[in-house]
Formats: C-alpha cells, sequence, structure tokens
C-alpha cells in the first residue's frame, strides 16, 4: 500500500511539474539536487515527462546524460550539447563531465583535449576557474650555492601539498570516491568551491610537506586506482 501511494505521489508530483513548467524552463538544477540527496529515482520518474515537454532542451539532455549509467552513452549526449548547444548554461558542465569520462577510461589525451577546450571557450566557468586554481604547482627551485645567492632575496614556497585525484559537480560523486581512498586507508576530504551559484567537490588526498613527497603519491594512485591526479598547495 506504501508503495502505491509513493508511486502515485511521484506520477502526480511529476505530473504537476510537468504543468507548471510547460510555459517556462524546466527547473534542472534543483533536479540535480534531488540526485545528490539520493533522490535519482524520483527524477528518472520525471524525465519522460521532461523529455516529450522540452524536446532537444539542453538541460533535460544533460540531466538524461547525468542519469545515463553506460558511459559511452553519456558521453554521447554531453557531446550532443557540446555541439549543439554551446552557448547554453549547460555546455561547460558537460564539457567537463567528458573531460572526467575520458581520464576515467585512461584516454589521458582526450581528456586534456577536453579541458583545454573548457578553459578557451568558457573561460568564466566554474570548471575553468576551479581547474586554474588547481593547476599543478610548480616543483620548487633548487637554492643556488650560497656564495653567489642573491643578497637581499628570499624565495618562498607552499609549506603544505596534497593531491587531488577528482573534481565533481555531484556531490554523491565526490563522497564515493573518497569513501573508496579511506576504504584503502587514506587520508581524505572534500574542498568545495562555489562560484555563481555553481558548487564544485575537489577531492583531495593526502598531506605532504614537500611536493616531491606529493608527486610520488601521484605515481601511487595511478598504479594502485588508475586515476591520474595533480598536486596542488594547500
Amino acid at each position: 500500500m506504501r508503495i502505491a501511494i509513493f508511486t502515485a505521489l511521484i506520477v502526480f508530483t511529476s505530473a504537476a511539474s510537468a504543468q507548471n513548467e510547460r510555459s517556462g524552463e524546466p527547473d534542472i538544477q534543483r533536479r540535480l539536487e534531488m540526485i545528490e540527496r539520493n533522490q535519482a529515482e524520483a527524477v528518472k520518474a520525471e524525465l519522460p515527462t521532461l523529455m516529450t515537454n522540452y524536446q532537444n532542451h539542453p538541460g533535460v539532455l544533460y540531466l538524461q546524460a547525468v542519469l545515463t549509467t553506460n558511459g559511452i552513452e553519456a558521453a554521447k549526449l554531453y557531446q550532443s550539447i557540446v555541439d549543439n548547444f554551446p552557448r547554453s548554461e549547460w555546455a561547460d558542465d558537460a564539457l567537463y563531465k567528458l573531460h572526467q569520462y575520458y581520464y576515467s577510461i585512461g584516454l589521458y589525451k582526450t581528456g586534456d583535449q577536453k579541458l583545454q577546450q573548457l578553459k578557451q571557450e568558457y573561460p568564466f566557468s566554474t570548471y575553468a576557474v576551479a581547474e586554474k586554481a588547481s593547476e599543478p604547482v610548480n616543483p620548487p627551485k633548487e637554492e643556488a650555492p650560497a656564495d653567489i645567492k642573491p643578497t637581499g632575496t628570499v624565495e618562498k614556497f607552499p609549506t603544505g601539498f596534497t593531491v587531488q585525484v577528482g573534481a565533481f559537480s555531484t556531490l554523491q560523486n565526490a563522497e564515493e570516491l573518497k569513501a573508496k581512498f579511506e576504504k584503502e586507508n587514506y587520508s581524505s576530504n572534500i574542498f568545495t568551491i562555489v562560484n555563481n551559484g555553481r558548487k564544485l567537490h575537489k577531492v583531495w588526498v593526502g598531506e605532504f610537506q614537500t611536493y616531491e613527497d606529493a608527486k610520488r603519491f601521484t605515481a601511487e594512485i595511478r598504479r594502485k586506482f588508475s586515476l591520474e591526479s595533480i598536486v596542488v598547495s594547500r
């Protein structure tokens, strides 16, 4: 009985939402937040109606891609948004998802190309800003011998480093990756930034005093988890 009532409520809510949105834009952000709160099934129930009422809408396509469990099919949807709706608010999101997808399957060169495209075409995107802030730091330069070191100059470098193993617009994805590392007894945390009302959740693993130690750890991550990572200063 409870299942029947719950199903009826979903259908009723979906119908009411579709009726209210017909004359306007679909509320994609609200549904993405529902997915983050583990309400993906409720959003899936609404998706057919959204696809009918908003055919070829970039936001609906993005929502469909997020809910698609097949990586290849999801990548096709993201690419469709980038190709056909480059001026939509979801184009940069889709491009960043493509960057993450290609990295996850080991196509690092393609993943890097998507990231560079994101930075060039959407320089003010939340993702572009976040990636710029988290770009790999340069290794500390070796100090010149004391007898030739210029007087009055002191070169300063970050005193702490960590390794970024992923960045996600969906908190659940970040939490899953964090849990994966914690299961293997690695210290991990999520650092969230907000830009223009959009959140980006970055997963950081480990704390290191030197750049060299952090850089060696990226090799360990690549070997054990098949993930590419970058060293960032804390």
